[in-house]
């Protein structure tokens, strides 16, 4: 849900619940005016300090991407260069690997010449 959707609806919600409250005050229009001229204040001191937490929350919420976007670039990056490590470390084994298994079909190929040659 976006947050403009859910603010839309609390000052939607809250037009409406204040037209309901004033179709069904039980007092004069003229005392229901006094009681909201007295309540504004209050009523502007909320939506001032909602207003400031939900800029902290967004910063907040930025700050966190940010922080987790580096932290994902930095695994990432450790994560490559542990695996060029490791190719590094096995590249000899590999060399050594292929140099056996050279000499193994070097020895077949001598061992079939042989048998070859006698039959």
């Amino acid at each position: 849900m976006k947050i403009k959707s859910l603010l839309l609806g609390i000052l939607v919600g809250g037009v409406a619940a204040g037209i309901g409250t004033l179709l069904t005050a039980p007092a004069s229009g003229y005392r229901t005016r006094q009681n909201l001229m007295e309540s504004k204040d209050h009523w502007m001191n909320q939506l001032s300090v909602l207003k400031r937490n939900l800029a902290e929350l967004k910063d907040v919420a930025v700050f966190a991407s940010k922080e987790g976007k580096e932290a994902l670039t930095t695994f990432a990056s450790d994560v490559r260069s542990s695996i060029d490590h490791w190719k590094n470390d096995i590249r000899p084994h590999q060399q050594q690997f292929k140099k056996e298994i050279q000499e193994i079909e070097k020895k077949l190929n001598d061992l079939e010449q042989i048998l070859n040659a006698k039959q």
